[in-house]
């Protein structure tokens, strides 16, 4: 009987144990976030962008086989592939008909992508630009560019069109003409002599392009008429020579604020922010990342927060610090920026080291998906080891998704016009203290060109929700956005995708 009654209280011991390692566990993942296992992708995701289906679209510089490369680093094509988040499935797309490595690409208002550039080798690009349609499934050739576009930036327009900014040409010579891409066609307008590889550029409120990096003097463009570039600020007025802070994220994480974080060599740990609605705008400190990063990630998120991973602290190796994985270099822990309080909290650690040619994007169920990293060659001439290629992605959860049950949208619009006043069904009308549009993701070489967030106002009748959708498309560009609502806790719901545009 005695040897019952000590079974039956050792088993509840167990019981209580399990619960509270599995307490324990959902507190931290409260405080850190939480990374699922890794899993295996068919090829290194460069370049990967979420389409408006909820579906991921990514590419990689080659096709190769791990124990037996059939290529070298410079194919002249490439194999675009689909991952379903829902199925983790993956599925190989048409082939462009050049390499699409080292493009840069941008969703126009209607919602396909734009890729412009590609890979002849290092430093030499395509003048080809081509068109996905998702709907379609297929590519569609347009035409070429002035001259060979590698590390190009892709913006989109307030007219959902895009510009394309700086990049090497075909000979390895800077091609510094700017271009308008419309209806399948491009127009020049002006030059910039100097400007570095994948600029980091924003839609600003006032229709212009805003500049941000990585030349310390940042800049307008203005690109009606022939063009005009207008000298902005300086990110740290101590720098007079306009050096380079490469490879540092720049977001926009509210209508015309932007941070910039990490970058340069040595890498930094330090954060600016600029308001380019303010009458002088100009560069301000926020506080500073824990660890120094570049090649790193940084991604916005539906409560505005801005997530960081990945990227190295090391200044050595073969290309003097440009991507050090030396052991201990590469930083795994994740970071959160606040832009209420300006702080950063050190979050969980990935599994692997996601440094240059890694990327992040943020899924329509709030949680963050890092992929990616090597396929380059760190002395300039032999291709890295190949255990520094990561086919393999993580998702991060981050703590917000650990606060409680989430809100629902049980019915919204696919599509709403500028300064609509559109309904959102959800059981917890009374609970939602805030809705978000967050454009949809195009990601490469640490910067996400597509991402930008509305906060947009509603009111409750206590059964849904009357949300307006932002007033005009220089605020938000026309295209396909991911509609979140978050709790009173702060936690959001699955978005629903939304396109928005004019009447």
């Amino acid at each position: 009987m005695l040897a019952g009654m000590w079974n039956g209280f050792a088993g509840l011991i167990g019981i209580l144990l399990v619960v509270l390692r599995a307490s324990d566990a959902f507190g931290q993942a409260g405080s850190l976030g939480q990374w699922g296992a890794r899993f295996d992708w068919p090829n290194v995701a460069i370049h990967t962008h979420l389409l408006p289906n909820g579906k991921v679209m990514f590419w990689s510089r080659r096709e190769w086989d791990a124990n037996n490369p059939t290529e070298g680093l410079d194919p002249r094509d490439s194999t675009p592939r689909i991952w379903d988040p829902q199925t983790n499935t993956f599925t190989s797309l048409p082939r462009p008909g050049f390499n699409l490595f080292c493009a840069g690409h941008a969703f126009l208002g209607d919602g396909r992508l734009l890729v412009a550039g590609g890979h002849i080798r290092d430093g030499d690009g395509e003048p080809h630009a081509t068109i996905y349609d998702p709907d379609q499934n297929t590519w569609t050739r347009i035409d070429d560019m002035n001259r060979g576009r590698w590390y190009p930036t892709l913006v989109t327009l307030a007219d959902g069109q895009s510009v394309v900014v700086s990049s090497g040409s075909e000979n390895g010579q800077m091609n510094d003409v700017q271009q308008i891409g419309k209806n399948g066609h491009w127009s020049s307008i002006v030059n910039f002599g100097g400007l570095p590889y994948y600029p980091r550029m924003h839609l600003a409120p006032d229709g212009r392009v805003f500049m941000s990096g990585p030349l310390n003097l940042t800049q307008f463009l203005d690109t009606s008429g022939a063009g005009q570039w207008t000298p902005v600020g300086r990110r740290n007025p101590q720098d007079n020579d306009n050096g380079l802070q490469e490879y540092g994220c720049s977001v926009m994480y509210d209508v015309g604020k932007v941070l910039y974080v990490g970058g340069g060599v040595p890498p930094t740990n330090g954060a600016v922010t600029i308001n380019l609605q303010a009458p002088n705008p100009t560069w301000a400190p926020t506080g500073s990342m824990r660890f120094r990063r570049r090649q790193h990630n940084a991604t916005l998120l539906p409560d505005g927060t801005v997530l960081v991973n990945g990227g190295t602290q090391g200044q050595g190796g073969p290309q003097n610090g440009f991507n050090d994985l030396t052991p201990g270099q590469p930083i795994r822990a994740a970071e959160l920026w606040d832009p209420v309080t300006g702080q950063w909290t050190v979050l969980a650690e990935e599994q692997v080291d996601r440094c240059y040619h890694s990327t992040a994007i943020l899924l329509p169920d709030a949680t963050v998906l890092s992929a990616g990293g090597g396929e380059f060659r760190p002395d300039g001439n032999i291709p890295n080891d190949l255990r520094d290629s990561h086919r393999d992605g993580q998702i991060f959860s981050p703590p917000y998704l650990f606060r409680g049950a989430r809100p629902t949208i049980t019915s919204a619009p696919t599509d709403v016009t500028y300064g609509q006043v559109f309904n959102v069904g959800t059981a917890q009308p009374a609970e939602i203290q805030r809705a978000t549009f967050v454009r949809l993701s195009s990601v490469t070489h640490s910067f996400n060109s597509g991402q930008r967030i509305n906060f947009l106002q509603f009111t409750s009748d206590g059964t849904q929700l009357q949300v307006t959708a932002p007033a005009g498309p220089n605020t938000c560009p026309p295209g396909y956005y991911l509609l979140f609502i978050l709790n009173q806790q702060g936690v959001p719901s699955i978005a629903k995708t939304i396109r928005i545009h004019n009447p």
